[in-house]
């Protein structure tokens, strides 16, 4: 096992550390905790082996120009008994460097309108008011000390052991506002370094908070940029930004700097490519990630190393190969790209075609009546297997690779559409030639919700969501960004930080299209595709006319099997090997197995279409969509959102960010399964409809009564009910009319979902006097 001090030694030459707040304990901040929250980051497996230490890091103490941070204390340092500190005998400045720490906005414009201090005045570490303005979070103080008519403060400023500016110590802390302020205000420069040669952006990418690298990839990336920041500046080791966030293990820091260019094949000084640094780690994701942008696999590092052998050593090496496989290399190939013999664009077709010929031979196959119950039903189980097992071999990986793939793949989608394949064909050859007659209005009636249901589902499988255009000039995606920050909602929650775009209200990253999606319901592999604002209708008409389909076809086929029994004139001694099942349900049993194990087979798919029908209406009912719904089970408002939002922002007391309560549930096979046929919904839905009715909250922290959330988007049950049919005006002819782009109805009124910010006002009956 690696011991302690080694890998203290190691975090200490990789990661510079936070300046403290104050030299005494009695005069930290108390809500520093609160203003600069980062998210865990838990590694997921222990360093296990020595070498692994030497392999990353065996250089010197002087080849790292490590330089101790200035946390320590005024108590480490001896000194002689009754020797007065700084800060005694300068009371003056002492008091003025607290109020500056504790945001006391009235005390620092006292003192310094006063002449009682000047706004560069230091104690012998260099440290300067607005240094500690800025660590704290105090945009109110540190826009008097930049722009004070009687001392104006430096921001290039140089203080501290490590002779950072104030622009360095909000980086390092990941402080957006602050950050904004100084560069778009003063004349801070982010380019300078401070005595460990780190600039803002490394700096940045050391804090973990994605809103502040975003924001300066942008500021500097755009063609109107005053001083850019080279994305692969290098520290006095030759490590980069990318270099630090791979060691660190950011995911999205790493998407954000690969998607403005950055080099994932830069080398250290130790010879060292991100991909060596992120096995540190071992994140599947940031591997995967790395490996996609095309980093060289077989780079050595300065002891001869290549991935695979730096892999072992942070024993990571099934992983690692495990990431080697979902990116298509082979290691019969000496893990080389395979070469696959069958375009995406036809291997899609085939896992979705499968299900047509699987289905009917299992049908045909599962004649029980006719004997061999046990050998049949394990030759269909062996048919159904093989059927996957051989598209997750050879089909699936033309197109898609990845550890879950069967569930993201059309494969779901051709079992549905396959089943209706074969239904249709057996009421189209069977029932509607026996019933024309007898069964006249009702036949019509499936055959137009047949084709209703048809429609509607390869519709809703093939059209465009609602999936949010990105703009393709980085100073239109700056602009929305520095829109938010004006407005104080610079976070994860307002900007999605996957595709850099302003998040209108009720969208959701896909994680399937890879996009942004307008008032984003769920993803459905029954349908292969998201359900946004332009099919949502689609899909619920798909799943109410299915429904009905089901229940007529059942309907008709035991009148079928009922007229069957006269006209055939099958003895009704069949009934007897039939205990279980009506007269009509045993001639179908015995005499006509194709037929009734695909009746069987639709009532079981009823099932799930019924939750789906039940969970569907009551949201729609409620104005909320399902991935809405799922929220209010978690208390929406108290996830982590990467916003460091001052108090003082716009000279308002603002409630800190102060919850770091993420849900790491396990994606267990029975939950899979229980979310494939929206049982999770239901169950979800019959609780807090009970809740409700009791009218009282059993788990303030799992879910609370239905009467008592405050859903924004509820407008009453028959404006909600209005809001989803129609499109403008009620009128039955905007029934039929479907989005052209994000409009839909809110509230009555006409919305753009890809630019809804703010919701319509709900109605308020008058006060009666």
């Amino acid at each position: 096992m690696l011991e302690e001090s080694a890998k203290d030694q190691f975090k200490s030459a990789a990661l510079e550390k936070n300046e403290v707040l104050d030299d005494h304990s009695d005069q930290k901040v108390e809500d520093q905790a609160e203003d600069n929250l980062k998210p865990d980051q838990t590694e997921d497996q222990d360093i296990v082996s020595l070498k692994s230490t030497e392999a990353i890091l065996d250089t010197d103490q002087e080849k790292l120009d490590h330089i101790p941070s200035n946390d320590k204390k005024e108590d480490d340092i001896p000194a002689q008994e009754n020797q007065p500190t700084e800060q005694e005998l300068n009371p003056t400045l002492a008091s003025f460097m607290n109020a500056c720490q504790k945001g006391e906005l009235d005390t620092v414009k006292e003192m310094i309108s006063l002449g009682k201090v000047n706004s560069m005045d230091t104690f012998t570490d260099g440290i300067t008011g607005l240094h500690w303005a800025s660590i704290n979070n105090r945009l109110t103080v540190v826009e008097y000390l930049c722009t004070n008519e009687y001392s104006k403060a430096d921001p290039n400023y140089s203080g501290g052991d490590l002779k950072a500016t104030p622009l360095h110590w909000a980086c390092r802390n990941g402080l957006v506002y602050i950050v904004d302020y100084l560069l778009t205000n003063t004349n801070a420069d982010p380019s300078i370094r401070d005595a460990q040669s780190y600039n803002a952006l490394h700096l940045a990418v050391h804090s973990s908070n994605i809103t502040l690298v975003i924001y300066l990839l942008l500021t500097y990336s755009t063609n109107d940029s005053k001083n850019k920041l080279y994305i692969d500046e290098p520290d006095n080791a030759n490590r980069t930004s990318l270099h630090w966030a791979a060691y660190q293990g950011d995911f999205l820091t790493i998407k954000a700097l690969l998607k403005f260019g950055a080099d994932v094949n830069k080398v250290d000084n130790s010879l060292f490519i991100p991909l060596h640094w992120a096995f540190i780690k071992g994140y599947k994701s940031v591997l995967k990630t790395l490996v996609e942008a095309g980093s060289d696999i077989f780079a050595k590092n300065d002891q001869g190393k290549n991935s695979f052998g730096v892999a072992k050593d942070m024993n990571c090496l099934p992983t690692w190969c495990k990431v080697l496989l979902e990116t298509g290399r082979s290691p019969k190939r000496q893990w080389t790209i395979k070469e696959y013999w069958l375009k995406p664009k036809y291997g899609k077709i085939i896992t979705f075609l499968t299900p047509y010929i699987i289905l009917p031979l299992i049908f045909y196959t599962c004649s029980f009546s006719q004997g061999y119950v046990i050998p049949k039903l394990f030759l269909s189980i062996l048919l159904f297997i093989g059927s996957i097992i051989f598209l997750l071999k050879f089909i699936i990986p033309t197109y898609l690779l990845d550890d879950k793939a069967l569930f993201k793949t059309p494969f779901l989608a051709g079992i549905f559409s396959g089943t209706a394949f074969w239904t249709i064909l057996v009421w189209a050859f069977q029932i509607f030639p026996t019933l024309i007659f007898k069964r006249f209005f009702t036949n019509i009636l499936l055959s137009i919700i047949i084709v209703l249901f048809v429609w509607s589902f390869f519709k809703a499988m093939f059209i465009n969501p609602g999936f949010v255009p990105t703009p393709s000039d980085n100073s239109v995606i700056l602009e929305q960004v520095k829109d938010l920050i004006k407005l104080g909602k610079f976070d994860t929650d307002n900007f999605c930080v996957n595709t850099f775009i302003r998040k209108p209200l009720r969208s959701r990253f896909s994680k399937h299209n890879k996009k942004l999606v307008a008032r984003f319901d769920h993803y459905c592999p029954w349908v292969y595709n998201e359900v946004g604002v332009r099919n949502h209708k689609l899909f619920m008409t798909f799943v109410y006319s299915l429904a009905l389909a089901v229940i007529i076809f059942t309907n008709l086929s035991i009148k079928y099997f009922d007229v069957l029994e006269d006209l055939n004139g099958y003895e009704s001694d069949d009934e007897l090997k039939c205990s279980l099942l009506s007269e009509e349900f045993c001639i179908g049993y015995h005499h006509k197995p194709f037929h009734f194990n695909i009746m069987i087979w639709c009532l079981i798919q009823l099932i799930w279409i019924t939750f789906l029908c039940v969970v569907q209406t009551f949201q729609i009912c409620k104005g909320i969509t399902t991935w809405e719904f799922s929220l209010l089970n978690n208390k929406i408002g108290n996830s982590f959102n990467h916003s460091t939002l001052p108090r003082d922002f716009n000279n308002n007391l603002q409630p800190s960010v102060s919850s770091h309560n993420h849900q790491h549930g396990k994606n267990s096979l029975l939950g899979m399964c229980a979310k494939l046929i929206g049982l999770d919904q239901f169950i979800l839905t019959i609780k807090l409809t009970i809740a409700s009715l009791f009218n009282k909250s059993q788990n303030s922290q799992t879910f609370t009564s239905l009467n008592g959330v405050d859903i924004p988007t509820d407008y009453g049950l028959k404006q909600n009910w209005s809001d989803f049919w129609f499109l403008g005006e009620t009128k039955w002819r905007n029934v039929f009319y479907l989005p052209i782009e994000g409009e839909n109805n809110l509230n009555g009124q006409v919305v753009d979902y890809y630019k809804l910010y703010e919701l319509p006002p709900k109605y308020q009956a008058p006060e009666e006097a």
